[in-house]
């Protein structure tokens, strides 16, 4: 009896387990200026080469944005492809046109398990936080993108101000592809605590 009581108990925790889904994390996070007047009216680009992931992140956000008071806007509306050179110019144009006071951009990196590529991509990423590279040489540098989906992606998140310049960053560590598609919720709510942490929302 005891023996099929364990039993029991051990499939109960391993579907417990399963039922949790993902265990999102955020490896690094800055801030990279003063949070005395956070954005009010932020646009979201996510650059990610599944428009399901991409639509998903943008609505999510806007979603959490908007529950704390900030007019935020997806782009996916106004640009729903990011595959071809006009759609970069496009989002170029979202940025300048659409009367916002930010930005965040959330960038799907394609990766693969490898722990030499996954060291390579946390130094080139802190190599780019520390740069001067604006929001509109972000896009420039990573759109159009490739039409090849990835398995895996290391998430990159960056809050830009008014006038391009970054004010708060962060990345996650290598995540699934699968896991991003069945669901972002607790990712972004994650990143949203942390930049609450920050003082930005």
């Amino acid at each position: 009896m005891k023996r099929i009581a364990s039993v029991a108990l051990a499939l109960a925790l391993t579907a417990a387990g399963a039922a949790a889904g993902p265990e999102y994390t955020l490896e690094d996070t800055r801030s990279l200026a003063d949070p005395t007047s956070p954005p009010k009216k932020v646009l979201v680009v996510a650059m990610a080469d599944d428009p399901k992931i991409r639509n998903r992140i943008e609505d999510k956000f806007v979603s959490h944005l908007r529950g704390r008071g900030i007019m935020a806007t997806a782009s996916h509306p106004i640009v729903p492809s990011l595959t071809k050179m006009e759609d970069r110019e496009k989002v170029l144009a979202a940025l300048a046109k659409e009367g916002v006071d930010g930005v965040m951009t959330v960038r799907a990196v394609s990766l693969t398990l490898d722990k030499g590529e996954k060291d390579r991509w946390a130094q080139n990423w802190q190599t780019w936080i520390e740069s001067e590279q604006t929001v509109r040489q972000l896009v420039e540098q990573t759109l159009p993108l490739p039409k090849k989906k990835s398995s895996n992606y290391g998430i990159e998140f960056t809050l830009w101000g008014s006038a391009g310049q970054k004010l708060w960053a962060a990345r996650t560590g290598i995540t699934a592809r699968s896991d991003l598609k069945s669901g972002v919720s607790d990712l972004l709510q994650l990143t949203i605590d942390a930049m609450r942490d920050a003082h930005w929302v």
